[in-house]
């Protein structure tokens, strides 16, 4: 083959159990985990398929090496045992014929068992999966305190049952399709029938269908292809691990796409104004989810925003701080032998190198890491005199206000970087003018043609009751949101 690409192959299965077994051994190259055992059914040679680690041996012993010995009829031809085994015989919860050499190998890839019966030029395919895969779990990435203790797995059959427990409804639609040139990886479109509009449906199963990569091993292998745009600070999807804000969404009309081997689903269209809601606020009473609502907004603008004018305030506008804070930062600034803008990036790129660092490393030595370096390397720093200590502050109150809103962590770092340098070159003019810009990029993104600013641009007023505030009694409000700008979908 020109390229590894099992859709490209189409060899029919020969009619020879023998030629078929070397056909498929061949495809894979004679890879050590192809396992093919030979039996005989009645007098017909048979050869069973099998990838090493991907079927459960107690099962296949019992749905298949069982009922082919027990088939015993005199004078039996390959039609007969063909008919038998893909008949009642076999208690599989999925049986399907195999005419191609690349159907089998898809099939084995899946956890599938393959029968090959001389003389016949099909094989069978038998449902019988046991690879390992890790248990349910609880959510690292987004905690709750009063929500479910699940989160999606890295099955794929897993995360569709998980979302099936919580939406009992045959509405619910699980559609499956493949991508990867190379993997052949499956992927799963979820939606409710008659909520989530077809064309939101339609668009995206189009918007996966050209993927053209070899591999899809994480959410961001599908983000591209589902955004189509790449001129976006803001991005029109988002990603969650927990089954119940999945559903949620399903339940307000829009779609979700789930990855074999990734625990994340990729939801669509995504608003701003979610990274702002949690599940714990509708545990809550809602003055004080209104109240917990505020603080994430007051944390988004003060960690994007705090440092950049800070400098400007210091650098050009030294008339808006108080007499005493100006005297003490003027001490400060001048045992420092590095201007205030190379300052304050230099402490934010050290804090990103810690963080960083604090991520990556193994979590019993993370988290000692982050702390140890915070403390010594700031001591050291401010007491030689390279960093001032207002700014060691700064940078503290920022980092922890980050942390409030981690969906938009990214968008974030990149605006608080931005801003300190167009603080420290035109003052407070050019942090009102990036954050123009950074407000007319998001108006301008959507996702599926549902704006990424609503409700607050489009303004949606009964949307408004879930929006700043939580005023709805257990229901998220972004649902008025997306039924009223997804008509334009139909």
């Amino acid at each position: 083959m020109a390229e590894n690409d099992l859709n490209k192959c189409r060899i029919p299965v020969p009619p020879r159990a023998e030629a078929a077994v070397s056909a498929v051994k061949k495809l894979f190259g004679d890879s050590a985990d192809l396992n093919a055992a030979r039996a005989e059914v009645s007098g017909i040679k048979c050869a069973v398929l099998t990838l090493e680690g991907m079927v459960s041996t107690a099962d296949l012993t019992k749905i298949l090496f069982e009922p082919m010995r027990s088939y015993n009829q005199k004078n039996a031809e390959p039609a007969d045992v063909f008919k038998y085994l893909g008949g009642a015989a076999i208690c599989s919860t999925e049986t399907a014929a195999v005419n191609y050499i690349d159907e089998a190998a898809e099939r084995l890839c899946s956890g599938y068992a393959v029968v090959f019966i001389h003389g016949m030029s099909r094989g069978l395919a038998f449902s019988a999966q046991g690879f390992k895969a890790r248990s349910v779990g609880e959510s690292d990435s987004e905690p709750n305190i009063k929500g479910t203790r699940e989160a999606l797995n890295d099955s794929l059959r897993t995360s569709m049952s998980i979302i099936r427990r919580r939406i009992k409804s045959p509405r619910l639609r699980f559609e499956l399709i493949r991508a990867g040139k190379i993997a052949n990886i499956e992927l799963c479109i979820v939606y409710l029938e008659g909520k989530t509009p077809k064309g939101l449906v339609d668009e995206t199963r189009k918007s996966l269908e050209k993927i053209d990569s070899d591999l899809v091993l994480t959410s961001g292998g599908i983000i591209p292809y589902m955004t189509g745009s790449s001129g976006t600070f803001f991005s029109g999807v988002s990603t969650t691990e927990r089954p119940d804000v999945l559903c949620s969404k399903i339940n307000e009309g829009r779609i979700a796409v789930l990855i074999d081997g990734v625990p994340f689903a990729v939801t669509a269209p995504a608003l701003f104004i979610e990274n702002f809601q949690v599940v714990d606020d509708y545990a809550e009473r809602s003055y004080f989810a209104t109240f917990q609502r505020f603080i994430r907004f007051a944390a988004f603008f003060i960690s994007a925003l705090l440092p950049g004018l800070y400098v400007a305030a210091a650098v050009f506008h030294p008339e808006v701080l108080s007499r005493s804070l100006l005297l003490n930062l003027i001490a400060s600034e001048e045992r420092t032998p590095y201007p205030l803008v190379a300052e304050m990036i230099i402490v934010i790129v050290m804090f990103e190198i810690l963080r960083e660092a604090g991520i990556r490393l193994p979590r019993a030595v993370g988290g000692a890491v982050s702390i140890v370096g915070g403390l010594v390397i700031g001591d050291a720093a401010v007491s030689s005199g390279i960093i001032s200590a207002p700014l060691l502050i700064i940078i503290g109150i920022t980092a922890t206000s980050a942390f409030v809103v981690p969906g938009l962590n990214s968008q974030i770092t990149i605006l608080r970087v931005l801003n300190v340098a167009a603080g420290g070159f035109f003052g407070f003019f050019g942090i009102a003018l990036l954050g123009t810009a950074a407000l007319v990029n998001a108006c301008a993104t959507d996702s599926y043609a549902v704006p990424y600013t609503a409700p607050l641009t489009p303004f949606t007023l009964r949307a408004m009751k879930d929006a700043v505030l939580r005023l709805r009694k257990a229901e998220r409000g972004t649902k008025d949101t997306v039924e009223s700008l997804r008509g334009s979908l139909r």
